[in-house]
């Protein structure tokens, strides 16, 4: 049996070998999912009542050097990893489009750099009570003065992420099912479940924090389905 031929007449790859070509956005996406989620759970250990005093020993001890791992690190670099998922994806819905879409393109990467912005901001507001206790050193008035104000930072940094920014990050679901869809890079079974997450993150008005996993859990799903059928020879670049 001969093996298949590239459009150029060369020999294409075997199918393993082609799991690693064009699937950035794969890869970056289950990367983007596992820093976010590690980074929001280490975060959301942030006690919300507590007293002075054992606030600063938690911004002291152990839990505020994983806040400050998470802030300064697993956010960050979950953002990066986000940005190269939606270069990569539309780099792919664009070989695989017979048509473009301007205006879902648009929206697609707007809604995309806007929540990355958004969760950048809110990681920096998390980690201000420990950022300030640890600058202060002893000094228990400036502690006082600043914790108090990092509860603030703390309630607008949950409301900017859980009203905000995953509304947000709904649009960027939606652009991006549709244009998947249009291109056959998404089956439909995953566009009817993608468009109920959309649903959950625009219409929602609640505290429960598992909505937050509705974002990684949906890019993870993407990103196994863009390696899966790109493995399986489904996704050639047309």
């Amino acid at each position: 049996m001969t093996a298949p031929q590239e459009p150029d007449g060369g020999t294409a790859p075997p199918v393993r070998a082609r799991l690693f070509q064009g699937s950035g956005a794969g890869l970056a996406g289950l990367l983007f999912a596992v820093l976010f989620v590690v980074g929001f759970v280490v975060l959301d250990q942030v006690p919300d009542s507590a007293t002075h005093d054992e606030l600063t020993a938690y911004y002291e001890g152990a839990g505020g050097s994983a806040v400050i791992v998470a802030g300064f690190y697993l956010v960050p670099f979950s953002g990066l990893a986000f940005l190269w998922f939606i270069a990569a994806s539309r780099h792919r819905l664009r070989s695989l489009a017979r048509r473009e879409d301007p205006l879902l393109d648009t929206v697609q990467i707007t809604s995309g750099v806007l929540f990355v912005a958004m969760i950048f901001v809110a990681a920096a507001a998390a980690v201000t009570g420990v950022s300030a206790v640890r600058l202060n050193g002893s000094n228990a008035a400036a502690d006082l003065v600043t914790l108090e104000q990092a509860s603030t930072m703390t309630s607008y940094a949950q409301t900017l992420l859980l009203i905000y920014a995953f509304r947000t990050a709904g649009v960027f679901i939606l652009a991006s099912t549709t244009r998947g869809l249009r291109a056959k890079l998404f089956p439909l079974w995953f566009a009817a479940l993608s468009y109920l997450a959309v649903a959950v993150l625009l219409l929602s008005l609640t505290s429960v924090r598992a909505v937050v996993l509705v974002v990684p859990v949906w890019v993870a799903a993407a990103s196994a389905v863009i390696l899966f059928r790109r493995a399986t020879g489904q996704l050639e670049v047309a």
